[in-house]
């Protein structure tokens, strides 16, 4: 059973990394784009007033459903990084988090009124402001922990391969979760006519994956500085969820902190390899 598991895992990767899949994704955007662009023109001139889901786009809502399906696409991806190496996990959840800012700061531009005076809009703009700005400092962070990884074998080949497909059976079930939380997002709408994207519940699935890595990374590592590196990396996963679920201003605060966080934590682990106990430790991956 896990063996046809892992085969699934890689043939799905190959497609989704190849360049077809990359064209594929770039139609899908812009197709959502100008679809949801020309119908939100068309509700301007209450066009589609008689449909009810179709009546209730706005054209600054292009935007909006474009970077949802970009996120999705990024989570998605995500999936495929889980077995290469959790700092690599972290980092796209970084880069997730960063696009989510960016979302969150051009949602505000429905609450924008064409027939309001600039001094009205200060609270949206400092909002737009707050969550651009925290985007744009998350992106530059990571590119920093980036640059901070170190990957370390910890085990002969033997051993890794079985820990990378056993890897590979967890970001299943997490993609499944993610298809899964998906699904009920469109059950939703399609009942209610709002689109809320469930990105709290996504990450509350990887605290769980992440969990359960770290608890199975343990038959690897067995020394302080790679148990608290996998324990620190869980709860950058915790703390990413609660800046996604906290309101504005606080978001870019939470959010900016836990990078912060987690470069601290791959630094000082770069010098518990490289500084005085290098010789107490075995290498990590």
């Amino acid at each position: 059973m896990s063996q046809l598991i892992t085969k699934i895992f890689d043939k799905s990767e190959g497609y989704w990394e190849s360049k077809q899949n990359s064209r594929n994704l770039s139609y899908i955007l812009v197709a959502v784009f100008i679809i949801s662009l020309l119908i939100g023109i068309g509700n301007y001139f209450h066009v589609f007033r008689s449909f009810y889901l179709l009546s209730n786009i706005k054209f600054t809502d292009a935007i909006e459903f474009s970077f949802n399906f970009l996120l999705f696409f990024e989570m998605i991806g995500l999936v495929f990084v889980i077995p290469q190496s959790i700092s690599n996990s972290i980092a796209k959840q970084f880069q997730i988090m960063s696009l989510i800012f960016l979302r969150t700061s051009f949602e505000e531009l429905s609450n924008l009124s064409l027939n309001s005076t600039f001094q009205e809009q200060f609270t949206i703009i400092y909002r737009m402001a707050s969550d651009a700005g925290a985007a744009l400092i998350v992106f530059s962070l990571t590119g920093w922990f980036y640059s901070l990884q170190k990957h370390r074998q910890i085990t002969d080949e033997t051993e890794r391969t079985k820990f990378i497909n056993l890897k590979k059976i967890i970001a299943i079930g997490v993609l499944i979760g993610l298809l899964t939380s998906v699904f009920f997002d469109i059950k939703r709408y399609l009942a209610t006519g709002l689109f809320h994207p469930s990105y709290p519940l996504f990450y509350l699935i990887l605290i769980f994956a992440d969990m359960l890595l770290m608890l199975a990374a343990f038959r690897y590592v067995i020394h302080y500085p790679n148990i608290f590196r996998y324990s620190a990396f869980v709860l950058i996963t915790i703390f990413i969820r609660i800046a996604l679920m906290a309101p504005v201003y606080y978001n870019a605060i939470i959010g900016i902190s836990t990078v912060l966080f987690g470069i601290g934590v791959a630094y000082v682990h770069n010098f518990f390899f490289e500084g005085r106990v290098k010789h107490l430790i075995r290498t990590d991956s």
